[in-house]
């Protein structure tokens, strides 16, 4: 797997999420990162219910208490850490979760 810096983690705010365009599988894909609670996930930026971005507004992924990621389309609940739905239409499917680190105080994608 060839791994991708992101972007610096001091460029994401705690408790903030921030679409990009990365190589996943050797193709470019739209993605989101989320810094929360210290750690840092990504996913493929894709409802699997709703196909389409998860962002209908550009850069908005949370619910309005920000503990979920939220289908801005249809309302699909997905769990921060695993990206598995919680609730709403998407229930028994889950986000693409990506594998991401940080590293010298970059995130880095291995893709």
């Amino acid at each position: 797997m060839a791994e991708q810096t992101l972007m610096r983690l001091d460029e994401l705010e705690e408790g903030a999420a921030k679409a990009l365009v990365a190589r996943v599988d050797g193709k470019q894909r739209n993605i989101f990162v989320v810094h929360k609670d210290g750690e840092v996930f990504a996913y493929l930026n894709w409802c699997p219910h709703a196909q389409d971005f998860i962002d209908q507004v550009p850069g908005q992924f949370f619910s309005g208490d920000k503990k979920l990621i939220r289908c801005g389309k249809h309302g699909a609940l997905f769990a921060i850490d695993d990206g598995r739905c919680v609730g709403g239409p998407a229930e028994g499917q889950s986000l693409v979760k990506l594998s991401v680190g940080v590293r010298d105080g970059e995130i880095i994608l291995d893709a």
